[in-house]
């Protein structure tokens, strides 16, 4: 009965892993041309946009959907974020926006004054939640991503042909809400005062 229950416990361990380490929904795996996240060009009259995750996640700790962040320009989905791995966006409107990360428990958004051809970088990762994970994103300059960002980080794409859904309204109205009145009690001064990096 032990051999057994080790056996199963083997056989959904392997599938866990097998499925938390798999490209993300929406997303497809890009080895060719590799994108130097340093030297974005966005395009002309835009700004570009990195989204990173450079940290292994203890599936174990954090469970399968700690590997799988959906991200969004206002209520417009730009991507999935996932362990190890990082995507870029080189066409956001100049102006005010908010990136949105969603996970399992919490959304977490990010106010920016985009400029053109500026470069912008969001890095995020999971930390523990009440019941499943939540995701945090962290603005931070090039030399900050460097320093994580190695060759086993993998260039994601978002897959136009298997589009995923848009943030509702309410997602979206709560999301703002919660962030503007965290700004009035004094929170998140470093958004407003991120610049994004010129393209060079």
């Amino acid at each position: 009965m032990k051999q057994f229950n080790c056996s199963i416990l083997m056989i959904a361990t392997i599938v866990l892993f097998s499925a938390c380490h798999g490209t993300p929904e929406h997303m497809l795996f890009k080895d060719d041309p590799i994108i130097d996240v340093f030297n974005i060009k966005p395009e002309n009259g835009k700004a570009a946009l990195v989204v990173a995750r450079t940290f292994s996640q203890n599936v174990l700790l954090y469970g399968s959907l700690a590997l799988n962040f959906d991200n969004y320009v206002d209520k417009k989905m730009i991507g999935t974020s996932n362990s190890k791995s990082y995507f870029v966006k080189t066409d956001i409107a100049p102006g005010m926006h908010y990136v949105i990360a969603k996970g399992p428990e919490n959304v977490e958004p990010v106010k920016l004054n985009f400029e053109p051809q500026k470069i912008y970088y969001i890095m995020e990762f999971a930390r523990p939640g009440k019941w499943r994970p939540r995701v945090s994103a962290l603005l931070v300059k090039p030399d900050e991503l460097r320093t994580s960002l190695d060759s086993d980080c993998r260039l994601m794409v978002y897959d136009t042909k298997n589009p995923g859904n848009d943030l509702s309204d309410k997602d979206y109205e709560d999301a703002v809400r919660d962030y503007e009145r965290e700004v009035k009690e004094g929170v998140h001064k470093e958004h407003a005062e991120y610049r994004g990096v010129p393209a060079k």
